[in-house]
């Protein structure tokens, strides 16, 4: 015993004893729901028993701040939809979602542990189906995001224009597709943008005012017609309502694009038609918001309804009205699929509703 005593003790004093290999522990990965995160909701959602959030209409976006090197997203949809996506504020290629429940790795950077910032955005329109949020995974930790909110916020009500119908397209004999729609590259988009606004897109291909594209009758039925869906939760749920006092935003000012579908085809509305049912959805909408004083930019289209709104406008308090030529579009650069302007044609649109808007409201 005392020999093995003395060799031990040589081994320690004259060679030493080696440090053991550093062991790199496992990550420890931790999960959240939507709605007990810090994260940024900006548009119309529900927020479920579960801690998950769903919505349809397009625009709606997410602010996810965390530090660590891995964010993963439990979503699901009812149909197939696209997805915008930002991280540390570049542009990354669009998601595309899946009817069951999957996870999504939205950032998966070994060793990049700092802070992050993700945006996502559904890019396309309530047709394409409705899309739950159900819980958030990172290998960090979810951080604050109420300093990004921007001290304004507009609101817009629309159709396809605004939807961003073939956006992405190049070709205006193409015919509608989710992958060519995308709201990031409208008028809306780049008039927040311009004024360093939070957004929202009420809008619906083929809506109209009073008519929506195509009706054999002067008007529709209102259920239909943005006169009625402006006022839902979810864009294609009819018995839904959006509970505006409640609202976890406030618009600074509205602008209705509206008028195109109105007057498509025969049989059109008359103009004292079309002008009681806008001075009636302006109305109602300062109503909801209660802002009676609530800016609002008209943006005009079809020049079937610009004499008629200009009346009614000059009526209203706190009302403008900009008409959008149909000559600034260029045929062979500005228009995306079935003739819809693409990011180019909404680009020149934009011009017009942000000095519009600015005019109305005295934003630089």
């Amino acid at each position: 015993m005392k020999r093995l005593f003395f060799w031990a003790l040589l081994c320690a004093l004259f060679v030493g004893c080696e440090d053991p290999e550093p062991v790199n522990p496992e990550p420890i990965y931790t999960s959240s729901s939507i709605t007990a995160s810090p994260t940024r909701v900006v548009g119309r959602t529900a927020a479920a028993s579960d801690g998950s959030i769903s919505f349809d209409w397009c625009g709606v976006y997410l602010d996810i701040r965390f530090r660590g090197s891995y964010l993963m997203l439990e979503m699901s949809d009812t149909g197939r939809n696209y997805l915008n996506l930002w991280i540390d504020g570049r542009e990354q290629p669009k998601l595309v979602t899946k009817k069951s429940r999957a996870k999504y790795v939205l950032y998966d950077v070994p060793n990049a542990d700092g802070e992050h910032l993700i945006r996502i955005q559904k890019a396309t329109e309530g047709d394409l189906g409705r899309i739950t949020l159900h819980a958030i995974t990172t290998n960090g930790t979810l951080l604050p995001t109420d300093d990004l909110k921007p001290s304004r916020h507009i609101e817009f009500y629309g159709d396809s224009y605004t939807c961003g119908y073939g956006t992405e397209g190049t070709n205006p004999s193409d015919p509608f597709t989710a992958e060519t729609e995308n709201c990031r590259y409208t008028y809306a988009a780049m008039t927040a943008e311009r004024f360093g606004a939070d957004y929202t897109l009420i809008a619906h291909s083929g809506c109209g005012l009073v008519r929506n594209y195509g009706d054999e009758e002067q008007t529709s039925n209102p259920k239909y017609t943005m006169s009625s869906r402006a006022f839902y939760l979810y864009d294609n749920d009819l018995n839904s309502k959006w509970n505006f006092r409640k609202s976890s935003y406030r618009p600074d000012a509205l602008v209705i694009a509206l008028s195109t579908n109105d007057f498509s085809k025969p049989n059109r509305p008359t103009a004292e038609q079309f002008a009681d049912g806008y001075r009636a959805f302006i109305e109602r909408l300062r109503a909801e918001w209660g802002n009676d004083q609530l800016p609002i930019l008209c943006v005009i289209h079809s020049a079937s309804a610009v004499e008629c709104v200009k009346e009614m406008v000059a009526t209203i308090p706190n009302t403008a009205m900009v008409q959008i030529p149909s000559d600034i579009y260029d045929y062979k650069t500005d228009y995306g699929a079935s003739y819809h302007p693409n990011r180019n044609g909404q680009a020149k649109m934009s011009k017009y509703v942000i000095d519009g808007l600015s005019k109305l409201t005295g934003w630089k």
